[in-house]
C-alpha cells in the first residue's frame, strides 16, 4: 500500500489510492482515506459517493468495497484500529503459508488482515471460525477453499465458538494455526476478551504443530479483564509491528533463549 502523504492530496490522487486499496484488500474505510490523504471525513465520503455514482465502487457503512462485491454486514470497528500495523503483520504472516497447504485461522481483525494477504497463494485450504473471514475467502480468494468449524455464532464479533468447534476439529492435525490476541501480559501470557473465545483459541492450538500469534504492539499490557488461552512460551512465533522494550521477546524466549518474535 502507498505510504501516507504529509500534505493534502488532489482528488484524482485520492481516487487512485482508494481504488488501489480496494483492489488489494477488498475494502477501504473512511478512516484510512482521512489518515492517508490528509482530508476530512466529509471530503472522504464525498469522494466515495462520487466514485459510486461513476460505478467505480460500492459504498458501505464507513467505507467502500468493489462494485462486484456483495455487501456484507459491517465488521466491528476494531478492524480499522491500527490498520497499517495489521496489514504489515498480515503480509509477514503470509510468507509462512505454502501453496497447497491447509491452515487453521482464528477469528479477529488481525487474522482477517492476514487473509487479505493470501491472494497470491494457490490451492490452499483455510479452516476458520470467523464469519467475516469465510465471506472474504469465498468472494476474494478463488484459489482457496474455505472450511467452517461450525459452533455457536457470537453475533457481536461474528465468530463461532462452543463444543461444536472441538467436535469439528477432532480428526484434524495441521502444521500451522494463526491466531490473534486481545492482550498480552509478560507474566501471564496471551489473552482473549471472552472466555468462549479463549477456549476456542486453545482448542485450535491443540490441532496444529506450530502456533503463530498475530498481534500489534497496542496489545501489550491488558487494560481490563481478559482470559488466558496460552502461556508466553506455549507459542512458536509472534508476528508484531514492533515489540515495545522487547517485552514480548523476553517473555516468550523460554529456557532455550530463542526469540519467538518476528517484526513485520
Amino acid at each position: 500500500m502507498p505510504s501516507p502523504k504529509s500534505s493534502r492530496m488532489l482528488a484524482v490522487e485520492r481516487q487512485k489510492y482508494i481504488l488501489d486499496v480496494i483492489q488489494e484488500y477488498g475494502t477501504v474505510s473512511v478512516t484510512q482515506i482521512c489518515d492517508h490523504c490528509g482530508v476530512s471525513s466529509v471530503t472522504a465520503r464525498t469522494d466515495l459517493d462520487a466514485m459510486e455514482r461513476e460505478g467505480q465502487l460500492k459504498r458501505t457503512h464507513g467505507g467502500a468495497v468493489p462494485v462486484t462485491q456483495l455487501v456484507i454486514p459491517a465488521v466491528p470497528q476494531r478492524v480499522h484500529k491500527n490498520a497499517h500495523a495489521k496489514q504489515a503483520i498480515g503480509r509477514k504472516a503470509a510468507e509462512l503459508v505454502r501453496d497447497g497447504e491447509t491452515i487453521l485461522v482464528g477469528s479477529g481483525s488481525t487474522t482477517l488482515a492476514f487473509l487479505h494477504c493470501l491472494t497470491e497463494k494457490r490451492g490452499i485450504t483455510i479452516i476458520t471460525n470467523d464469519v467475516n473471514g469465510l465471506i472474504y475467502i469465498e468472494q476474494f480468494l478463488p484459489h482457496a477453499t474455505p472450511v467452517c468449524t461450525g459452533g455457536i455464532l457470537g453475533r457481536e464479533y461474528r465468530h463461532f465458538a462452543g463444543t461444536m468447534v472441538a467436535s469439528s476439529l477432532s480428526d484434524i492435525y495441521l502444521d500451522k494455526v494463526f491466531l490473534g490476541a486481545d492482550a498480552f501480559e509478560p507474566d501471564f501470557g496471551f489473552l482473549a476478551e471472552f472466555e468462549r473465545t479463549a477456549t476456542t483459541k486453545a482448542e485450535f492450538m491443540r490441532h496444529a504443530r506450530k502456533t503463530i500469534i498475530l498481534m500489534d504492539a497496542s496489545k501489550v499490557g491488558a487494560a481490563r479483564s481478559f482470559v488466558r488461552f496460552a502461556a508466553p512460551t506455549d507459542v512458536d512465533t509472534v508476528i508484531m509491528d514492533k515489540d515495545p522494550g522487547g517485552i514480548v521477546a523476553s517473555a516468550t524466549a523460554g529456557k532455550d533463549g530463542r526469540s519467538r518474535v518476528v517484526l513485520a
